[in-house]
């Protein structure tokens, strides 16, 4: 059991907890705004190398900074959870009590993250400013710690009022404010504001069915790069096959008309090749965009996902719009896509090389349906001019 959970919080550690960057621990974590989170000295020098945008180093996107650095907002979600494994790295094993300093810690205050003993525990909920403190004993804040991270996090403070807890949400604002906030910044009827666990239950619903949405859009993007990567493999036999079959016909030939011949068959491989290497070129280009479209489904999902199981109310909330405004843009990718290219190239031989000196041309997909135009237009012709017949002589 406490293998298990030593390698769960590892794999928290590991995945979740690391700057992409520099690939250590977050030091006071900078989310952008496609949900990429770097440490706030990386973001800094990302900031400085660029002329009023940052350019993320994960997707490549480009995001303005109108107010430079300060426009770049905190992630809160990350950095509690770098705060929590911090201070439960910097746990001791003799589990003294951190209010009167003795041995005997036998429960934890979660709002003030304190192991305290029995008897600190009796007084701590005497005092009217901490009677509605959770305590917790530290064996149950061992497993919560290893299996729910939400239920033991300590509660978020307002940014404006750092004495004060965040309990609204104002759907006017958009924001998680503190009861100060309702009586001074955030009055009724002005604003509109409600309770955040009932403001954060029905954002649940609406990121749930966000990550739905991506999902059907990442199964879209997987479909598509299939596909332009069947054409894109089959293309390359092609090629190969015809490119064998135009080097036949010159080895037939060269002896005859060595000179001729060979600067005709040059050239059509130039342009069996630069046909090529169109087609491959814009195939490969809108597999890399798929592939971008598909990573950066993919890593929301994984962002909400991991904010939906270890976030709480106000974290939930307060990184509600970030994610809306990134899943809004995803959803208007388009992931369901045919390949821009087809892989129709085609050899045709000449029968008479010694009339022109041509081996034959390369018929592509345009040429083979300007072809068939042509012809039934002739036919149609055909058709419809009468006949003439020879007058008899009596």
């Amino acid at each position: 059991m406490a293998a298990r959970d030593s390698n769960l919080l590892a794999e928290i550690d590991r995945n979740f907890l690391l700057c992409g960057i520099c690939s250590e621990r977050y030091r006071n974590a900078k989310i952008l705004p496609c949900l990429h989170s770097f440490c706030e000295p990386c973001t800094n020098k990302l900031a400085k190398t660029s002329d009023g945008s940052i350019t993320c180093p994960v997707c490549r996107r480009s995001h303005e900074l109108p107010n430079g650095v300060s426009s770049i907002s905190s992630n809160g979600f990350l950095n509690d959870l770098v705060d929590l494994f911090a201070k439960r790295e910097s746990e001791d094993g003799s589990r003294n009590c951190q209010a009167c300093e003795q041995e005997g810690a036998t429960t934890r205050c979660i709002e003030c993250a304190f192991d305290i003993c029995q008897l600190c525990a009796s007084a701590h909920t005497k005092f009217p400013l901490m009677k509605a403190h959770r305590l917790m004993s530290l064996d149950d804040y061992n497993v919560a710690r290893c299996s729910d991270l939400t239920s033991i996090q300590p509660p978020v403070y307002c940014s404006a009022h750092r004495e004060y807890q965040i309990e609204f949400f104002c759907d006017t604002c958009k924001e998680a404010i503190c009861l100060k906030c309702t009586a001074l910044d955030h009055a009724k009827p002005e604003h509109r504001y409600r309770c955040v666990q009932e403001a954060a239950g029905s954002f649940m619903e609406d990121l749930s069915a966000i990550i739905d949405k991506m999902k059907e859009k990442e199964t879209e993007t997987v479909q598509s790069k299939v596909a332009v990567q069947h054409v894109l493999d089959s293309l390359d036999s092609c090629f190969r096959k015809e490119t064998d079959e135009v080097s036949q016909q010159i080895r037939q030939k060269v002896e005859e008309h060595t000179r001729l011949i060979q600067e005709n068959g040059n050239k059509l491989q130039a342009e069996l090749k630069a046909e090529y290497e169109k087609r491959k070129f814009n195939l490969t280009a809108q597999l890399k965009e798929l592939d971008i479209a598909e990573n950066d489904l993919k890593c929301t999902c994984e962002y909400v996902e991991t904010l939906l199981r270890y976030g709480n109310a106000p974290q939930v909330t307060s990184a509600k719009k970030g994610v809306e405004d990134q899943a809004g843009e995803l959803l208007k990718l388009k992931t369901r896509v045919s390949p821009t290219e087809d892989d129709y190239m085609e050899f045709v031989r000449c029968d008479d090389v010694c009339k022109d000196w041509r081996l034959g041309e390369i018929i592509c997909f345009e040429k083979r349906l300007k072809k068939r135009t042509t012809s039934r237009r002739k036919r149609i012709v055909m058709k419809t001019t009468p006949s003439r017949r020879p007058q008899r002589r009596w």
